[in-house]
């Protein structure tokens, strides 16, 4: 297996870490502490110094930026007057047209989580990056909270839609690989059954919107409870998962995963490389289209075309000839075209 995926968990500004870099950390583990500022109030700095409004910026004790507790002093004058926040909070700026300075209270204490298993590699300002021990899959893109839990195989090729009828209480805390597609009513079932999340091929725009609503309107009535995550592999639309990735998930049932839906991302872990994707694909290469018609569908680029073609949009670009695995060859544009990579062999 080659080394490890690198995840960054990106941070509020004022975050107080609570790891360091070589700790190991569990998915649900905190790794910081931050507090959200509130409304911001101004504070009189020129009034209680007794200086002009533009003399105050060169009089301040402490920079735009820094966390402050009640009465730590903001700035002091030459005859030793100072100005304290009444307040604790975070310091936004300093007016030089007033001589106020702009301070943000700040909100209780929430917590940083990662949803990743792993080993601190950095803590920076803005982000904590985390070694994850496996494989890391890109989708196309997603919808929902990050969400952890065993990968099992729900559907028996790559083609097949993911039906209501298949999610009981067995899947629940698990994240489903599905096929095609996923209706509405098959996303609202997984969901209520405490599923935590799916992957598919694709899914039809209608159906993801009709989803979205409905989870809508029970978070308006206080009607939902857990996360869950929808991962997209190949495009929007009935998009089977090509079959090469499809192998891969099923030698991998039963592992362990983190799915980040909204940043399109799964973490397998203790998992062998996925099969990798390239744009620019090379005459002889298996290739995936990724617009409609053929959107999903796995061929061999057999030849490139000379000049430029028109496309159905009206646009001239370079075109690709390719034949797919039912056998029809049809001209695709090169851009709409990626190359699928062999998946490497193990360390």
């Amino acid at each position: 297996m080659n080394g490890p995926a690198l995840h960054r968990v990106r941070v509020p500004r004022g975050t107080v870490p609570s790891v360091m870099v070589g700790s190991d950390v569990a998915p649900d583990q905190v790794l910081g502490l931050h507090r959200r500022p509130g409304p911001a109030v101004r504070v009189q700095l020129a009034t209680k110094l007794r200086v002009r409004s533009d003399a105050v910026s060169a009089l301040l004790l402490v920079r735009p930026g820094t966390r402050l507790a009640e009465g730590d002093a903001i700035a002091r004058g030459a005859d030793g007057r100072e100005a304290r926040a009444p307040t604790g909070g975070l310091l936004l700026g300093v007016s030089a047209i007033d001589g106020t300075a702009l301070l943000a209270p700040l909100g209780p204490e929430e917590p940083v989580i990662g949803h990743v298993h792993g080993r601190i590699r950095a803590v920076e300002d803005g982000a904590i990056t985390v070694e994850v021990p496996g494989a890391l899959v890109r989708g196309v893109g997603g919808t929902g909270e990050a969400v952890h839990g065993e990968l099992v195989v729900a559907v028996h090729d790559p083609g097949e839609e993911l039906r209501a009828a298949a999610i009981d209480v067995g899947a629940t805390g698990r994240i489903l690989v599905g096929g095609s597609r996923a209706s509405a009513e098959t996303l609202t079932r997984a969901r209520a059954m405490g599923v935590a999340g799916i992957v598919l091929g694709g899914v039809l725009d209608k159906e993801l919107r009709d989803f979205e609503a409905i989870q809508r309107r029970r978070r308006e009535v206080g009607g939902l409870v857990g996360a869950f995550g929808v991962l997209l592999l190949e495009g929007f639309g009935k998009v089977g998962i090509d079959p090469q990735r499809f192998g891969w998930f099923k030698a991998h049932a039963g592992r362990m995963a983190s799915l980040f839906g909204t940043d399109g991302l799964l973490y397998v872990y203790d998992a062998e490389p996925a099969p990798g994707r390239r744009t620019l694909p090379r005459v002889g290469e298996r290739v995936i289209a990724h617009r409609r018609p053929f959107q999903g569908r796995a061929g061999v680029l057999v030849a490139e075309l000379d000049d430029l073609h028109a496309t159905p949009s009206g646009i001239a670009t370079r075109m690709g000839l390719v034949r797919f695995e039912d056998g029809r060859l049809a001209p695709v544009p090169l851009a709409n075209l990626e190359a699928t990579l062999p998946v490497p062999p193990s360390a």
